[in-house]
């Protein structure tokens, strides 16, 4: 009886609140993938609802409009974590696909989709990341935050999220790139060798040699891949309570 008062008392304000939650989860890694069953995602997104219900104010004069404002302002905070968890992503399949076991494929929950064993490991890396920094958190804070703006700027958040957007390959090249230059030097070397000795078959001793070594540097540029990705959710934070200021 208590829940269903409370929706009576807040009904007018209780569908955009609803909307505006829902859509930002679905951009929240591991909760908005299509692996969280739905009845988890809604349940979630209707107790955060109901916290938020009765301390936000939501202007109802124009229900259509209230409405809208909820389903962009949620997207707009919802596409700052999902470009920077393309760019980790990304950078695992340039990765992947620079030693040569990138049609090794599996498949990503994150983004359901089937990409390379290296794109699904700094993907799950970087899923990690976002929890243990806290920023599910901040995302709390910006919805409510979002609501204390009196008139939604549809262009200056619509170039926000653009600018943000450029990230994206510097994001991902500084993560690739010592992955990248020993590649380099690897076929480089292949191919001095291929010159010097024809009749060797550098194929084969090309395509196991750069699996190692990637491999390898890798493991060794790990604490180099964590800084970056930080850095970058850090830059969330600060992009979000920039859009809800």
């Amino acid at each position: 009886m208590e829940f269903y008062n409370l929706v009576n008392i807040y009904a007018d304000k209780f569908i955009p609140i609803f909307i505006r939650v829902m859509v930002m989860l679905a951009f929240i890694p591991f909760i908005g993938t299509t692996t969280t069953p739905v009845i988890v995602r809604t349940g979630i997104g209707l107790a955060l609802t109901l916290l938020l219900v009765p301390i936000v104010n939501v202007n109802m004069e124009e229900p259509l409009r209230a409405i809208f404002e909820a389903f962009f302002v949620g997207s707009a905070l919802g596409l700052i974590v999902r470009i920077v968890l393309s760019a980790i992503e990304a950078a695992g399949q340039w990765m992947s696909i620079s030693m040569g076991i990138g049609i090794a494929s599996v498949f990503n929950p994150q983004f359901g989709e089937v990409l390379g064993p290296l794109s699904l490991f700094y993907s799950l890396m970087g899923m990690g990341l976002f929890f243990i920094l806290d920023i599910h958190h901040y995302f709390i804070e910006a919805i409510v935050r979002s609501f204390d703006i009196t008139t939604v700027h549809y262009h200056s958040m619509f170039s926000a999220v653009l600018k943000l957007n450029a990230l994206f390959f510097p994001l991902a090249f500084k993560i690739a790139a010592p992955i990248f230059l020993v590649q380099v030097l690897v076929n480089l070397s292949m191919g001095f060798l291929s010159r010097a000795m024809p009749q060797a078959n550098i194929f084969f001793v090309s395509f196991p040699l750069l699996i190692g070594v990637g491999i390898t540097f890798m493991a060794l540029t790990l604490g180099f891949a964590f800084m970056v990705m930080s850095k970058s959710f850090v830059h969330i934070k600060d992009a979000m309570m920039f859009l809800v200021k």
